[in-house]
């Protein structure tokens, strides 16, 4: 069986065919700054919006459910294949557009790693923080400070800069 990162590179090539701008988000981008991967089940892609999205998923054999918003505009796909699995989220909000224009290697900045997973904020999120902070890599406190006022988490960056990181 193939791992998510080949998914990810896979369906990377048809974003990029499809002339979509993209970056890698959820676990795969985390464990750029993680101290150790995480076990994922998916890769994670946030897209610009494109027309051409579907049509390039569903041509390259993919099962592709769209979920859309009530405007009819698509906000999500999930893509399906026989051994495959990848959630391609579109930008919807100026946050999501410079996040797309920041990320690094394809994956998201350091920071906005940050602040997507205070903004999901479930168990494997508040993992994921502890272990990107413990690897004690540099990161600009204010634009995650920033942005974490904006999607009013800021509680949850104040906890977990307080809470003391697990050495083991």
């Amino acid at each position: 069986m193939r791992a998510p990162s080949d998914w990810s590179a896979e369906i990377a090539r048809l974003l990029d065919r499809a002339e979509v701008g993209w970056t890698v988000i959820g676990a795969l981008a985390a464990d750029q700054y993680r101290l150790q991967p995480r076990a994922t089940t998916d890769a994670d892609f946030l897209v610009r919006r494109s027309p051409a999205l579907r049509e390039a998923l569903e041509s390259s054999g993919y099962s592709v459910r769209v979920m859309n918003d009530p405007d009819g505009e698509p906000y999500a796909f999930f893509v399906r294949g026989d051994d495959m699995k990848a959630d391609v989220l579109v930008a919807e909000t100026r946050y999501q557009e410079g996040a797309i224009a920041r990320s690094l290697r394809t994956f998201l900045t350091i920071e906005d790693v940050l602040v997507h997973k205070l903004i999901a904020w479930r168990a494997k999120d508040q993992d994921d923080i502890r272990s990107i902070l413990q690897a004690g890599q540099p990161y600009d406190v204010a634009y995650v400070e920033r942005w974490a006022k904006e999607w009013a988490v800021l509680d949850r960056w104040a906890e977990m800069i307080e809470t003391p990181a697990d050495p083991g």
